[in-house]
């Protein structure tokens, strides 16, 4: 299974500039969460899945920020595992999770960075992160990931 949403075209338009891949992340993300809220997963996928798509190339680009990369990664995957899920394709919603913490898992070389990461893997799984200290605070002045409202304490589900 190859999970495919974006063109070449637009791929490439996209990758060149990660300012543009970031905007076109928010506005998916965005596009795809309302569509989502009003149960409209089958037209939600294609939003989610082209986000989740450029999350990953903002991971690689490590852009703004590890940190923020691998949040804004981590969400895309949660929202479109949900979304599948919700449409009864558990197959492909597994895929996204298998693939997404295989993508993650790739990271764990990075020291500095471990402890965000194996959170995001565990987050694949459990729908809750943990965030180090200051963390939740440099992703949600990014723009690129709110807590549920009313959300307290270390634990926050990422949607």
């Amino acid at each position: 299974m190859n999970l495919r949403f974006l063109c070449a075209n637009h791929r490439q338009w996209l990758m060149e500039d990660t300012r543009r891949a970031e905007q076109a992340w928010l506005e998916w993300m965005e596009r795809g969460s309302v569509l989502c809220e009003e149960g409209n997963q089958s037209r939600a996928i294609p939003f989610l899945g082209c986000a989740f798509e450029l999350a990953d190339f903002l991971l690689l680009k490590r852009a703004p920020g590890f940190a923020v990369a691998a949040l804004r990664f981590t969400d895309s995957a949660r929202q479109l595992m949900e979304a599948y899920r919700r449409q009864g394709e558990t197959g492909h919603a597994n895929y996204v999770q298998v693939t997404s913490s295989s993508r993650l898992a790739r990271e764990l070389g990075d020291k500095v960075n471990y402890q965000l990461t194996a959170d995001c893997i565990r987050t694949l799984y459990t729908g809750e992160i943990d965030l180090p200290p200051g963390v939740a605070e440099r992703v949600k002045a990014s723009g690129g990931w709110q807590p549920v409202a009313g959300a307290t304490g270390a634990s926050t589900p990422l949607h």
